[in-house]
């Protein structure tokens, strides 16, 4: 079993599309220091070292203290930033959160029309405490909470976005999407929140 967790990978993507353009959007979320202002959920994000734009640099997140003081925080590392692409990834060094070897990529693509796509995309270790459905979900999520905030600061007037988000998951996973058993490679899940679930 160990030597299975050993070997085993999770992956998976997700992305949406919005309205704000995408320089617009790459000027904020390229800010690596500054992902609190973004992300719902996470209160804190620190320099630890280095600075923006410079792989190696090192920053801390942290959500706020949960009813028993709880906090729930990682040091994460910048390990690539291409403006022309608009694109940065980065990966967990250390965490309260059962992180063991885990890699990001965060980008910013042109959209349709004047808007943008925001992808994240990432392979990991299996979580401890988590499952990979969950973790999907937790950056389905933050994705949509993020591009809220975005499309709030650069069009005020803007509704609430109801865009599609699709998911994209593949690797050594087990083939099955929202816990349905009979799911298979390549099956399209469609759910109540108007997703699109690739399983490959």
């Amino acid at each position: 079993m160990d030597d299975q967790l050993q070997i085993e990978k999770w992956e998976g993507k997700v992305a949406l599309d919005i309205s704000t353009n995408e320089i617009q959007a790459w000027s904020l979320l390229s800010e690596f220091f500054n992902l609190h202002l973004w992300l719902p959920g996470i209160a804190t994000c620190e320099k630890v070292t280095g600075s923006e734009a410079l792989p190696g640099s090192v920053r801390y997140v942290a959500s706020p203290a949960n009813e028993s003081g709880k906090v729930s925080w990682a040091k994460e590392e910048l390990i690539g930033f291409d403006p022309v692409e608009k694109s940065f990834s980065y990966r967990v060094v250390e965490s309260s959160m059962g992180f063991g070897e885990y890699v990001a990529h965060f980008r910013v693509l042109p959209g349709t029309g004047v808007g943008c796509r925001l992808e994240w995309s990432f392979e990991c270790e299996p979580v401890i405490g988590w499952s990979r459905e969950g973790l999907i979900g937790y950056l389905d999520s933050s994705l949509k909470g993020m591009a809220e905030r975005l499309e709030k600061a650069t069009n005020p007037d803007a509704k609430t976005t109801d865009d599609k988000v699709s998911y994209e998951t593949n690797g050594k996973l087990d083939g099955k999407a929202n816990g349905d058993k009979n799911s298979k490679a390549n099956d399209v899940v469609n759910c109540e929140t108007n997703c699109e679930v690739n399983v490959a």
